[in-house]
């Protein structure tokens, strides 16, 4: 009998079949991983639980799905596609595998395929929020006047960062 090939390769897996059957027949509801964890018969309350199911099957189908857009990205396919064409053909073959995307949406609480605008505005969120980081430390450097060190062993003022900062703070609406 001939193994059925797909243009994604993904390694069966009990957790994930399972996953895949409840996803079909809740394509819309929000869900977080206890709740996943619960729909696929395990304990929601239990953390070795809880972490097999965002490792095994969250985490193991969007490193897929990376590897799937490279294949598609090197073969040529998304070349005369914009941005929203790509993705939106991108999730829908990956779907076809009984694969899916989630992200979790900081904002609405709960995992989600998001269209390729919200992944645009969870990664504006993302780069805010490690911004804001970063502008922090930057902030408590200047305070002690302290050096930033380069590879080369060599020191730099913080001034030169906040100089080189400026850039990003005009990119981003949260910037100071």
């Amino acid at each position: 009998m001939r193994k059925k090939r797909s243009a994604v390769h993904l390694t069966r897996h009990m957790l994930r079949y399972k996953a895949s059957q409840w996803l079909k027949q809740n394509k819309n509801v929000p869900f977080n991983i206890p709740i996943l964890t619960e729909a696929l018969g395990l304990d929601p309350y239990s953390r070795v639980d809880v972490a097999r199911v965002y490792q095994d099957v969250i985490l193991y189908w969007r490193k897929k799905f990376i590897e799937f857009y490279f294949k598609q990205k090197k073969a040529g396919f998304l070349d005369k596609l914009n941005c929203y064409e790509s993705w939106d053909m991108l999730l829908y073959n990956y779907n076809q595998n009984d694969a899916y995307v989630f992200l979790f949406d900081r904002g609405l609480n709960c995992y989600l395929q998001p269209g390729f605008k919200e992944l645009e505005n969870m990664d504006k969120q993302r780069l805010n929020r490690q911004w804001k980081g970063i502008h922090t430390v930057i902030d408590e450097m200047s305070l002690f006047n302290a050096k930033l060190v380069l590879p080369d062993g060599s020191r730099k003022p913080v001034s030169d960062l906040l100089n080189a900062g400026k850039d990003v703070d005009k990119l981003l609406p949260h910037g100071e």
